[in-house]
């Protein structure tokens, strides 16, 4: 597996995903979801919380053949916009995050969150983010938690 290749969901992960008919364990699952054709297994093992389980992850659902790794030419003409259930994962981690940065002072900022539709939307809302996220002293977490959204949603 070479973790610098992008790589996509096959027919099998792309049914997975709308089915849970091979009924992946919740966290492999959650990886498949991230899958879109445009990001590199580096990328994806950033979003997780350990580089080696996400590897275990990525492997497994690569021996199973939900997924299979793209060349560049492929990975560019795969269209760039977010599954649905892409920016669900992607809301969910924001939403997650910012309550444990911010606590209860996240609450008017989730709410505008949950609603969006769209990854345009829950970009909109990235000056409301960056104004909130200033208050919190551990720069370092914040500086973590805004580049992992960056990779999310593009």
């Amino acid at each position: 597996m070479e973790l610098s290749s992008v790589f996509s969901k096959t027919e099998k992960g792309q049914d997975e995903v709308s089915t849970r008919a091979h009924r992946l364990p919740s966290r492999v699952r959650a990886m498949l979801i991230m899958i879109d054709g445009h990001r590199t297994g580096e990328q994806l093992l950033a979003l997780c919380t350990s580089s080696a389980d996400g590897k275990r992850q990525l492997a497994q659902l690569l021996s199973g053949g939900f997924v299979q790794q793209l060349s560049g030419s492929t990975a560019a003409t795969t269209p760039a916009l977010l599954p649905d259930e892409d920016i669900s994962l992607a809301k969910s981690y924001v939403i997650r995050t910012l309550y444990e940065l911010l606590g209860s002072e996240a609450l008017a900022l989730v709410s505008v969150i949950e609603k969006a539709e769209t990854v345009d939307e829950l970009r909109r809302h990235f000056g409301q983010l960056h104004l909130a996220l200033s208050t919190v002293p551990d720069r370092k977490k914040v500086e973590q938690f805004l580049e992992k959204v960056e990779l999310v949603l593009d």
